[in-house]
């Protein structure tokens, strides 16, 4: 860890380095974080010949550790505040939406406890809970981007700068997707979504198609534009090991349910790894979908798995396969050499964990979590 009383100069923004990135994204990165103006950037130089100084909105950090704890703090403000926002969404405005829907002649209504959160129609139920869905991740996704005004170049990185990286995450999505999805699907959170796109779309192909795409990719991009998106850009300037650790820990603070908890914490790290790794957004797309796509089938397999047991078992296990065997051609030829990342940091994995995690709307969305998770176990069964 570098010694913030050495003499010599010292700038972290231009010891940040991503080598899984282009130059351009670590250009853009640096531009980024040395805004003025930026609360939410973590910035500190010193020159031995000069007093130290920081810009963060006019407080100055006589060290970097203390410039890192202030970018931490705010950080785990604004995240925190869109968190709470995403609770809100999804907790208050669904009854808000059913009332009024009501009003309007709607045929809707919320219950609490049983197989189903809602009941009424089934295709209007489904747009319903999309609709949900796309407000709850989009408002919140948005709220982040603007408060952090990155470039769009660094906030959803595009371009993929290692294949190979990329082949060996869709294997490794492919084995684990199925492992976990056949320890937890019959007693998912997700099970409700999947009926609603069997029982709403039997009557018409055209519906069937429309509610996957809405689904399996659609809602996925919107998850990653909220977790892997501009958050985890803005939270690897800490190192990349916090970031991954934070999202994983929202992720699975959002899902409030005790039977996903496992499968998204394990979905969520996989993706950010990878991510790090391919150094391109649309990874976490692909990936978020593939687990989409076995976990519908393998709903498939247990709902209708008397009729379909054969076709249904082809379709999920033969992909399984050739991933498994991707992997293990991977281990006997060794792994390849990788570019660690050199993300200073002045604080310590829990010191940094506390200033993040310890503000007001993250203890908010704490303990609102930790309340679901218990309501939503105890209805459950």
């Amino acid at each position: 860890m570098p010694n913030p009383a050495d003499e010599k100069i010292l700038d972290v923004v231009e010891e940040f380095v991503c080598p899984n990135q282009s130059e351009a994204y670590q250009t853009a990165y640096r531009q980024w974080r040395q805004r003025k103006k930026n609360r939410y950037a973590f910035r500190f130089s010193k020159n031995p010949k000069e007093a130290a100084f920081s810009e963060n909105q006019s407080v100055v950090n006589e060290t970097p550790a203390q410039a890192e704890q202030f970018a931490l703090h705010s950080l785990g403000i604004l995240i925190g505040t869109a968190m709470v926002l995403c609770l809100v969404m999804e907790n208050v405005l669904d009854k808000l939406a059913i009332l009024i829907g009501g009003k309007l002649g709607m045929h809707l209504e919320i219950m609490y406890w049983g197989e189903s959160r809602y009941y009424g129609d089934e295709r209007t139920l489904f747009f319903f809970t999309m609709a949900l869905d796309v407000l709850k991740l989009l408002l919140p996704a948005l709220v982040i981007l603007f408060a952090l005004r990155m470039p769009a170049k660094i906030a959803v990185p595009l371009p993929v700068r290692n294949r190979i990286q990329l082949m060996y995450s869709v294997a490794v999505m492919m084995v684990m997707s199925v492992g976990v999805g056949i320890a937890v699907v019959s007693r998912s959170a997700e099970l409700e979504k999947y009926r609603l796109i069997s029982e709403s779309s039997q009557s018409d192909g055209y519906w069937i198609v429309l509610y996957i795409l809405l689904t399996i990719f659609a809602v996925p991009l919107l998850w990653e534009l909220l977790f892997h998106g501009c958050m985890f850009q803005a939270l690897r300037q800490f190192g990349d090991r916090f970031a991954v650790g934070a999202v994983v820990v929202l992720a699975v603070m959002m899902t409030h349910d005790v039977h996903d908890a496992l499968r998204i914490g394990l979905v969520t790290f996989v993706i950010s790894m990878y991510m790090v790794k391919t150094g391109s957004f649309l990874t976490a797309v692909l990936l978020r979908s593939i687990h989409e796509i076995y976990m519908f089938a393998l709903f498939e397999i247990e709902t209708y798995g008397g009729i379909y047991s054969l076709q249904w078992w082809v379709v999920v296990l033969f992909p399984c396969f050739v991933g498994a065997l991707v992997l293990l051609i991977t281990l006997l030829r060794g792994r390849e050499k990788e570019q660690q990342q050199n993300n200073p940091s002045y604080m310590s994995l829990w010191d940094q964990a506390s200033a993040f995690f310890t503000t007001m709307p993250m203890v908010i969305t704490l303990i609102t979590c930790a309340l679901l998770f218990v309501v939503t176990l105890m209805l459950g069964g």
